[in-house]
């Protein structure tokens, strides 16, 4: 009976002692798994911020030249390579006070057209013309912002129309009130109203002094390429602005659509409509390599309907 009951302490105690090898075992490698999260986070964490950071700064950047420096695309891509080689230098003294070695340069450009009206007048064109294209062909739109007070009880119209599908955008005054609305294909898809006699719109984000527009999708199901209309621009007053990525847009349009710099009303000059920047991040743990694609809304340091350069 005795030898019984200390063969069956033996292997209690065998069993508790692999239990404890297990557990011993498990969290080991818990711990393991842990110091390996931290120390590759820790890592990522300088990658993710440098890309950030260049976004952000290389966005600002882009921003303020296609604003100021737009004599002509070879010159906007001049001005922007300068500017990150600035921007750079100045990026790679705080890194390297941390043991981080960072680059950050500009590969290529994709170039567009910057339509903007800097000046409040109404929504027609350089002619008076109403009823007009903007651009034409285009894939993408960027940055469709605008001041509007509409002066009619009809509305001024922004349309974007691939001959088949159409997506556009109404302006009304309603008394006191003005209202923003979206249609699909003629079918409402989206409407804010705001209690005032003047809106700041943003036609690709979305939203209306500041407040984001349930269900609004901008172009939706609209496909490349499509033309950008006004209609009815008699109908309000107020400055605009927006970046296609068509270069020269102002040649596939009436050659009155346009006017020059000082005349207030709308103007076509040339613009980045993105670039592409190679970056790279090394230090004593990791070296990493990409490219990162900045877009002029990658900050908004600056107005599309600023008055392009003198």
């Amino acid at each position: 009976m005795d030898r019984d009951r200390g063969q069956l302490l033996l292997v209690a105690g065998l069993g508790l002692a692999l239990a404890f090898v297990v557990l011993a075992l498990v969290l080991n490698a818990v711990v393991f798994t842990e110091n390996l999260a931290t120390r590759n986070h820790g890592e990522t964490d300088d990658v993710v911020g440098y890309e950030r950071a260049t976004e952000a700064g290389v966005g600002g950047l882009l921003v303020q030249t296609n604003t100021h420096d737009d004599a002509d695309h070879a010159n906007l891509r001049n001005v922007l390579g300068a500017g990150v080689g600035t921007w750079d230098a100045n990026a790679s003294l705080l890194s390297a006070s941390s043991g981080t070695i960072t680059a950050a340069s500009v590969g290529s450009v994709e170039n567009g057209t910057r339509i903007a009206q800097p000046d409040e007048r109404n929504f027609s064109d350089a002619n008076g013309t109403n009823d007009w294209t903007a651009a034409v062909d285009v894939s993408e739109t960027r940055r469709f912002e605008a001041v509007v007070t509409p002066t009619s009880g009809s509305p001024v119209t922004f349309t974007f129309s691939d001959g088949t599908a159409s997506w556009r955008v109404e302006v009304i005054d309603e008394g006191s009130d003005t209202n923003v609305t979206a249609f699909q294909n003629g079918s409402r898809v989206a409407t804010e109203t705001q209690s005032s006699d003047t809106v700041a719109l943003d036609v690709t984000e979305g939203t209306v002094n500041g407040t984001r527009i349930a269900n609004w999708t901008f172009a939706e199901n609209v496909s490349a390429p499509y033309d950008v209309s006004v209609e009815n621009g008699g109908n309000a007053n107020g400055k605009y602005g927006f970046v296609v990525d068509v270069p020269n847009a102002e040649d596939d349009v009436s050659a009155s659509t346009y006017a020059d710099r000082s005349s207030g009303s709308p103007t076509a000059v040339p613009a980045l409509y993105s670039a592409t920047v190679a970056v790279s991040v090394q230090d004593d743990r990791v070296t990493y390599e990409t490219n990162v694609t900045v877009a002029p809304e990658s900050s908004p340091s600056a107005a599309p309907w600023e008055s392009p350069a003198e």
